[in-house]
């Protein structure tokens, strides 16, 4: 039985897959990317004709970057990668020159596109490709483990940051709805008497100028502009709240209303589908909030404690290479409290 695949072997794939591709164009000599130890290519590739290009993941670093990750959140790591090409004589052209070639093939596509995308477990994850210098003494340590393997021309690569995904991940927090303040002398145990208030709405107003400006948004109650708000499970106030949305940004443009959930057993979940609006207004302004053109939203539920998160969410194609991009508004937060 084969062994399940990880999340490190899922990138390693996805570079080398993406290697090939961009290699073996339809007007490009056929080159075998492979995932080996140059040993392996070298002695596997002995008296044929066929280019290889050999892929070897010899070194994984933690990434130094988040000390505070738990056990059931996702680790990240930092991968060293040693391209090598086992290029064969074609037309003429000797295999050293061929290995050059192949270098250059190598150190254009990663020069021209060092952050990519790749899929692992239906995850989008994005990675770096950094060109790391290589030293004569790490040249010796790496090929003095290759045997007989005689040396050839290299590329090191640093790929950050790979994740490792736990099986069974651990469920994301609520978030911090509001923030209270209490000062006291003394070091004994006290009620706490503070009251707690949500983030002040200031002023918004996106600079569509730009091709990938942001909406902005904000909850309409009882005559002003809010952030946050906080409900208590069964109470009039919950029964007879229907949110009132004010969105900015271009006007005549559409943008989608998603919503996402969090309760205690399931973590952040996607609230689908989303609720798509026309922009009317091209900004907030919380002294003008009695006057606010906002659409009436209903919450995905009311009934049980747990938080409701909404953004506002808007496509726009890149001009500069094509790219579709999805960018989001600032959020809203809507807490549901037992009584």
């Amino acid at each position: 039985m084969a062994l399940a695949p990880s999340p490190i072997s899922q990138v390693c794939k996805g570079l080398r897959a993406y290697l090939d591709s961009e290699i073996n164009a339809p007007d490009r000599s056929k080159v075998t990317v492979v995932l080996a130890t140059p040993a392996e290519t070298a002695s596997a590739g002995a008296g044929d004709s066929d280019h290889r290009l050999n892929l070897f993941f010899h070194r994984f670093e933690p990434a130094g970057l988040f000390p505070d990750t738990l056990p059931g959140a996702t680790g990240w790591l930092r991968a060293f990668c040693l391209i090598t090409p086992f290029a064969a004589e074609e037309d003429a052209i000797g295999p050293g020159e061929n290995d050059l070639r192949l270098i250059g093939e190598v150190s254009r596509i990663f020069h021209e596109r060092p952050v990519f995308i790749l899929n692992v477990d239906d995850v989008e994850y994005h990675l770096q490709v950094v060109f790391l210098p290589l030293g004569l003494d790490q040249l010796n340590q790496l090929w003095s483990t290759q045997g007989d393997t005689i040396y050839r021309p290299s590329l090191l690569y640093e790929i950050s940051l790979m994740p490792v995904v736990p099986v069974q991940p651990a469920l994301q927090p609520p978030l911090a709805a509001s923030l209270g303040l209490q000062v006291q002398a003394t070091l004994d145990r006290q009620a706490v008497t503070a009251s707690a208030q949500g983030p002040r709405v200031a002023a918004m107003q996106p600079d569509t100028r730009t091709e990938d400006w942001t909406p902005a948004l904000a909850f309409v109650q009882d005559g002003a502009c809010a952030l946050s708000l906080l409900f208590t499970v069964g109470s009039p106030e919950l029964a007879a709240f229907v949110p009132q949305v004010w969105v900015a940004g271009e006007p005549g443009a559409t943008v989608d209303l998603c919503w996402q959930s969090w309760e205690a057993a399931s973590g952040w979940q996607q609230v689908a589908p989303p609720t798509s609006v026309v922009i009317t207004d091209s900004g907030i302004d919380p002294e003008a909030a009695a006057a606010a053109t906002a659409a009436a939203l209903p919450l995905p539920f009311n009934d049980r404690p747990g938080q409701l998160l909404l953004a506002a969410e808007r496509t726009f194609t890149r001009s500069s290479d094509g790219t579709v991009l999805r960018v989001r508004s600032n959020p809203l937060l809507v807490t549901l409290a037992n009584g």
